[in-house]
Order: C-alpha cells, then sequence, then structure tokens
C-alpha cells in the first residue's frame, strides 16, 4: 500500500515481531487451598536477649532489654562476643 507521501507503508510503520499468545488453559493460577508452612522452632515469644560467648558460654538477660544492656549488665568485653540473640519460650535460641 502506498500513503500520501508516496512511500511504501512498512517504511512509515514497520509492523510489531512476533508475540507470543498466552492462552487461558495456560496461564498461571495461584492455589488458595494449600495451608501455609509454619516452622515451630523458630517461632514463639522471645524471654530473654542472649550473647554467646568466645568459650561457648550463653549470657542473657530477660526482655524488655537491648543486646547492648546485656554487655553492660554484666560487664561483658565487646570483643568475645560471637554472636547475639533471643531466647524462645520453648527453650529455643535464634542467633544471628
Amino acid at each position: 500500500m502506498v500513503t500520501i507521501l508516496g512511500q511504501h507503508i512498512s517504511l512509515i510503520r514497520p509492523s510489531l515481531g512476533h508475540q507470543n499468545k498466552v492462552y487461558k488453559n495456560e496461564r498461571p493460577r495461584s492455589k488458595y487451598n494449600q495451608r501455609p508452612i509454619t516452622n515451630e522452632q523458630n517461632t514463639g515469644k522471645v524471654i530473654a536477649i542472649c550473647v554467646k560467648l568466645m568459650d561457648g558460654g550463653i549470657k542473657s538477660i530477660p526482655t524488655p532489654a537491648t543486646h547492648i544492656d546485656v554487655c553492660e549488665q554484666l560487664s561483658l568485653d565487646l570483643s568475645k562476643i560471637v554472636q547475639t540473640g533471643w531466647k524462645l519460650e520453648n527453650g529455643n535460641y535464634l542467633w544471628r
């Protein structure tokens, strides 16, 4: 087809490339019937703030507190602390 400018239409407005068609039966569907997975080991109420020392010992104070409060109240050297974490009501520790 020739336009009013005297050129072929494909030079002025090029055709689009190949577009894939997605049919209704190929679309992903959400699965609402599944129950959420809960991790019972790492869930629960925090009862103490803890720090782990280089020698393997664990020092803690009850909540509400911060990790620096543990170091200040128990007079711990900050260079000897390996990890900080929390003790849960089920007895497990969470370390970061």
